[in-house]
């Protein structure tokens, strides 16, 4: 009789287990593209690039046009999805540049110092952004403020992954190094010069000896990816025992307790 109980126990653990295993994978809210973050701060991704550092005439050489103009507005991030929506694939298997975070930027035309267009405004389309609890940054593209004043240095957006998407827009040449935010008292600031807006425009109103069509391709892009400070991603999935071995161990129990009872009835 003990023997019977013992085995009617485990049958009724294993029976448990199982269920509770069934539970878990049918749960909708393990969808594979969910995470959990138990920070308060958004986990993501830091995109680290290195890139050739051009010269006022290279800056102007390699660019398509340049403008002088002021930030209109910051339009909110997208993926570059066809909707603008997370990729469907866990966070943590976003892979730079196939899935990118990328934030558009009016800008306020006041003047074309190369190539003038028609459009009294442009978009420049930078890489990064927060979407949800995910974040995108990169060190090397520049950061934007609403109504700042600005002289950029613009490219044609070549990349495959965002050339398409959205409207017509532009890069800023050589990353963070071709927009320079003006100030009143007349300098031309980057993160890195500071110059009087007369010595910049001195070297862009120069003859330039090359043709302007320079592939942007001279700068070579890596990107090393690390996880956001303070983030954790995490599955919900349960980390349960397999179901087929979970099958295994109730058919097995259960032709042990049969067994026994046609034993004990002999």
């Amino acid at each position: 009789m003990r023997e019977i109980i013992k085995y009617g126990i485990f049958l009724v653990v294993a029976l448990s287990l199982l269920t509770l295993n069934a539970l878990a994978l049918s749960d909708p809210s393990n969808d594979s593209t969910k995470l959990e973050n138990n920070s308060n701060e958004p986990f993501g991704t830091n995109i680290c690039i290195d890139f050739i550092w051009y010269t006022h005439e290279e800056l102007r050489d390699h660019s398509d046009t340049i403008v002088i103009g002021t930030v209109k507005e910051i339009l909110p991030p997208r993926w570059n999805t066809a909707d603008g929506k997370q990729p469907h694939k866990l966070l943590y298997k976003i892979e730079y540049p196939d899935d990118i975070i990328y934030t558009d930027i009016v800008i306020s035309v006041d003047e074309y110092l190369k190539n003038p267009l028609s459009s009294g405004e442009l978009v420049v389309r930078v890489t990064g952004g927060t979407i949800g609890d995910f974040s995108m940054t990169t060190d090397a593209d520049p950061s934007f403020n609403a109504g700042e004043k600005v002289l950029l240095y613009l490219r044609k957006d070549t990349n495959p992954n965002t050339k398409d998407i959205g409207p017509e827009h532009f890069i800023v040449t050589d990353f963070y190094r071709g927009k320079y935010s003006l100030t009143e008292d007349g300098r031309a600031i980057t993160p890195d010069e500071t110059i009087t807006l007369k010595e910049l425009l001195s070297t862009i109103n120069q003859t330039s000896n090359n043709t302007g069509d320079l592939k942007a391709s001279d700068n070579q892009v890596t990107a090393g990816k690390q996880a956001g400070a303070g983030s954790t991603i995490q599955s919900k999935r349960i980390p349960f025992i397999n179901s087929f071995w979970m099958f295994g161990a109730v058919l097995g129990a259960v032709l042990i307790v049969r067994r026994s009872i046609r034993h004990r009835q002999k």
